[in-house]
């Protein structure tokens, strides 16, 4: 239980941490200051207010609609990827945390299938990188409900204005923004009833990370000693059989598997040394 609190408090700090620019109250203007330039990694919109890093997904996605290669973001990504593989996930992620809180909402409840975990993938290649190259335009982000929750409704409620002063929004929202709203209403009821139902079948972000979780400098072991109490998969918040797939690449490295007392933590460097005394 300890280990749940400490990963809820670091989910808090971090969604603090990345939407901490509160002049939006005073200026309406979103923050545009040098570290925008910086990503974390994960999803936090660009068009957030007061965000004050950007997302990943978007950065790949602008850098594939006007065909540069992002070697600074894939740069990211494979850094965070061999370091932690999908640990960002699972402790960092706002929209994760979102998913978290809202599945302790008393209801009935239910796993999503398995197959609909293929689904990201698809979206990746389709949404984030063909459509964006072909069309010269962000598709993912037009309809990413964590951009809606924390870009969409902000500049509807608050209509930001511009450097020079005018509303960015002088019609009011359109149907996309209509269609996206349908869409985050949809995800937010399901979070209720599945858990963490957006990190298992539709984050692109999650199956780019999932290539490395592998190969990751940290990995879960389940040493032999383990008793097959199953605890470990009541625990995990992707329904993983642990024993079966303690590294595959739905893993987000929540370390909830832990609290069973025989699943552990290692680090790859760490075991190489281990092995070589």
């Amino acid at each position: 239980m300890l280990l749940s609190k400490f990963r809820q408090f670091i989910q808090v700090c971090s969604a603090i941490l990345v939407n901490c620019y509160v002049d939006v109250v005073t200026t309406k203007t979103i923050n545009t200051g040098i570290q925008k330039g910086i990503c974390v990694p994960f999803l936090n919109c660009y068009a957030c207010p007061s965000a004050v890093f950007s997302c990943p997904i978007g950065t790949l996605q602008h850098f594939f609609a006007i065909r540069v290669f992002p070697f600074y973001t894939i740069s990211l990504i494979f850094i965070v990827g061999l370091l932690t593989g999908r640990m960002s996930c699972g402790w960092l992620c706002p929209f994760g945390f979102l998913q978290d809180l809202l599945y302790r909402i008393p209801s009935r409840k239910w796993k999503l299938p398995y197959f609909f975990r293929y689904a990201k993938y698809g979206i990746l290649v389709l949404f984030v990188i063909a459509l964006p190259y072909y069309t010269g335009d962000s598709w993912f982000s037009k309809v990413c409900p964590a951009g809606t929750l924390t870009a969409g409704i902000p500049w509807v409620l608050w209509n930001p204005v511009s450097a020079s002063g005018q509303p960015i929004l002088p019609d009011g929202p359109g149907v996309l923004f209509y269609f996206s709203l349908c869409l985050l209403i949809f995800f937010l009821i399901g979070f209720v009833f599945s858990q963490r139902p957006f990190c298992k079948a539709i984050c692109p972000l999650g199956a780019l990370l999932s290539f490395f979780n592998g190969v990751s400098l940290i990995h879960i072991r389940v040493p032999k000693k383990c008793e097959g109490c199953t605890l470990c998969r009541d625990l995990c918040p992707m329904d993983l059989n642990v024993l079966l797939e303690v590294n595959s690449g739905e893993c987000i490295r929540c370390l909830e598997c832990t609290r069973c007392g025989h699943i552990q933590v290692e680090s790859s460097f760490y075991s190489k040394i281990k092995r070589l005394h």
